[in-house]
């Protein structure tokens, strides 16, 4: 791993035995004050209106959702299934190719599900029919219920019926006598088919729009992914494909492993109907699998008919009792037992948000959105964390969870789980944005990893698998955040000075320079001097930045810092790291504008020279940002 970084100014030192790639990492990042010394005046109002947009955005999108359900609810539903069935998609394209294994996947999905509806559907009419011949045994019980009623609630009882008289007499007398002539409709077969047909029509026709949506969205999904990639690019959202895919495989894990969770639930809640005795347990079962999507209520919902059934057939009250207790009973093994430990934290939805999203989605677009509501939230919630420019959603219907800090990210890189660090990471930036994650989590870990590798409780090999994974987080975190850009760009370039293999520092002061609006970039690792002489000559920087952390490395950084000044007298230099602050006087003679020795004064540096050309020169339209990918090039 490795990558583009930019320079370190840090005052901690390591000893050597600790590697250059740990040596000189600090808890300094600058503060926020400093980077509103660039801000645009302009942008204050924009930024006091930031508050209203999302509250805005929603109830647009709510507008929009309620009025165009007939297109956007086949839409929701064959997205939801594209999440759902690209995983198998993706296993069987080696196999049979893209087009076979979609047309697989869409028709044995759609059959599954017809088939699971269309035996609720008999099931359920069969049912209602045997229970209407229990009209005996109905009648008896709630005679005996009638019976057995309290007297107090007899009394209030009476007490509602006469005040329901009282209130209707009032209305009669308040009515004046008028005659008026109501005209019905003649009753007209031919309308009444129409009407039919029309409805079946519908549902036919947004069934087919479902199939054939679900079919392009799995065959053409790597084209629609990148495409937009390239829209968000444009309206300057940062969206990376990987991270399109990540977020595509967490909801996807999520949907598959609760859909097994609510499958087993049906059939065990089957197999205990039928070791009851209970007619249809089959049906009961499927119910529960289907109705358990339902969030938090959909297990008991799914109890109501078989015990109803149960009080219509049985003698006694037991059945219903222990229908009841088995659909409970069971929900409740399953939410607190097998969910955490089958499916771990899933994708960190609030409940109480899963509970006002279930009724906002039935409010718009009733039983169907009741039955989307969970995965649909689910969706929303992930793009919210791997979206920035969405982030309100993340906040909007995340979990509360217990506060994590550098430990936590420590604990799970030694664990090996770079899955779940990365998950910390992204919700502590979410929560407290990039500079507090870099300063936070990630500097406070490489310096406990740097103590605990000369400490010898940490092997290289753990070690390098620190190094590799926070460089890949620094470089994803930034890339989720749109980067402002000062009136005319300024271009600023980070080198290691020869023999310098340092990178995670670099990078982390990198990706705050360009959240600031700097166009920063980084010259690669492991460069000779004349590798970095023909870069530099190439891309005419407006400032270099030197990063140098090594005693034994002062002579390539003033003999680097000579070379650069002769090639061109009108560049800036700034040197950084423990090493140069030490050597300050051969580094001024050699060429250097500045030596900084930490982070805030370093990035102060920067952003004042930066704000000083904004203000001096109109932007050069033919240069650009360069940003190179974050690997470790080869020696």
């Amino acid at each position: 791993m490795g990558g583009a970084v930019f320079v370190r100014f840090g005052t901690i030192e390591w000893p050597d035995s600790l590697g250059p790639l740990i040596k000189g990492i600090s808890a300094d990042v600058a503060t926020d004050q400093l980077t509103e010394n660039l801000a645009d005046p302009g942008d204050e109002r924009f930024e006091t209106g930031r508050a209203t947009r999302p509250v805005l955005g929603i109830i647009i999108a709510t507008g929009v959702l309620y009025y165009a359900r007939d297109i956007l609810l086949p839409i929701s539903f064959a997205a939801i299934l594209a999440v759902v069935f690209s995983p198998i998609v993706r296993r069987l394209e080696p196999w049979v190719g893209r087009l076979l294994s979609s047309a697989i996947v869409v028709i044995t999905g759609m059959l599954v599900i017809a088939g699971v509806f269309y035996f609720l559907t008999v099931e359920l009419t069969s049912v209602a029919v045997e229970v209407s011949s229990y009209s005996s045994n109905i009648a008896a019980k709630l005679s005996h219920l009638e019976r057995s009623t309290p007297a107090w609630l007899h009394e209030v009882e009476s007490a509602f019926e006469n005040i329901q008289k009282e209130l209707e007499r009032n209305q009669t007398r308040q009515k004046t006598i008028t005659r008026a002539v109501q005209t019905t409709e003649a009753w007209s077969p031919l309308g009444e088919f129409a009407k039919s047909a029309g409805s079946l029509i519908s549902g036919i026709a947004e069934a087919v729009l479902t199939i054939v949506l679900l079919f392009f969205l799995l065959y053409s999904r790597m084209d629609l992914r990148d495409r937009f990639v390239r829209l968000a690019a444009r309206a300057g959202i940062p969206v990376a494909a990987h991270a399109i895919d990540a977020a595509g495989n967490t909801v996807s894990r999520y949907l598959f492993l609760f859909s097994v969770v609510n499958l087993s639930f049906g059939l065990i809640s089957g197999l205990i109907l039928w070791g009851l005795g209970m007619p249809n347990p089959e049906l009961w079962g499927a119910l529960g699998f289907v109705l358990r999507y339902i969030p938090y209520v959909g297990a008991t919902v799914s109890a109501l008919m078989p015990t109803l059934v149960a009080f219509a057939v049985f003698p006694g009250w037991a059945k219903a009792i222990e229908v009841v207790a088995t659909f409970v009973g069971l929900d409740q093994i399953a939410a607190q037992l097998v969910e955490p430990f089958f499916i771990g934290a899933g994708v960190g939805v609030s409940p109480v948000a899963l509970l006002f999203s279930a009724a906002y989605w039935t409010w718009l677009w009733g039983p169907a959105g009741l039955v989307i509501a969970t995965p649909l939230t689910a969706c929303i919630k992930v793009i919210g964390d791997y979206i920035p420019s969405l982030d309100f959603f993340s906040l909007l219907l995340g979990a509360d969870v217990a506060l994590e800090d550098y430990h936590d990210y420590y604990r799970k890189l030694l664990e090996l789980d770079r899955q779940d660090a990365q998950a910390l990471a992204i919700r502590y930036c979410d929560e407290h944005g990039l500079e507090a994650t870099f300063k936070e989590i990630f500097s406070r870990a490489l310096q406990l990893a740097g103590q605990e590798f000369e400490d010898g409780h940490l092997s290289s090999a753990n070690q390098q698998f620190i190094i590799d994974t926070t460089r890949e987080l620094i470089a994803d975190l930034g890339s989720r955040f749109s980067k402002p850009r000062l009136p005319a760009p300024f271009h600023v370039l980070g080198v290691c000075a020869p023999g310098e293999s340092h990178s995670l520092g670099l990078m982390i002061v990198l990706e705050l320079l360009r959240l600031d609006g700097i166009a920063a970039s980084f010259a690669g690792e492991n460069k000779s001097l004349s590798e970095i002489r023909d870069f530099v000559n190439h891309y005419t920087p407006d400032l270099i930045c030197v990063s140098c952390t090594l005693a034994s490395n002062v002579p390539a950084a003033i003999q680097t810092v000579r070379a650069l000044k002769a090639d061109m007298p009108q560049l800036v230099i700034i040197a950084g790291g423990p090493a140069a602050a030490r050597t300050t006087g051969e580094l001024f003679a050699a060429g250097c504008a500045r030596i900084c020795a930490n982070d805030n004064e370093g990035r102060r540096a920067v952003r004042q020279y930066a704000l000083g050309r904004s203000r001096t020169r109109p932007p050069d339209p033919r240069r650009f940002p360069i940003r190179l990918p974050m690997k470790r090039e080869a020696r």
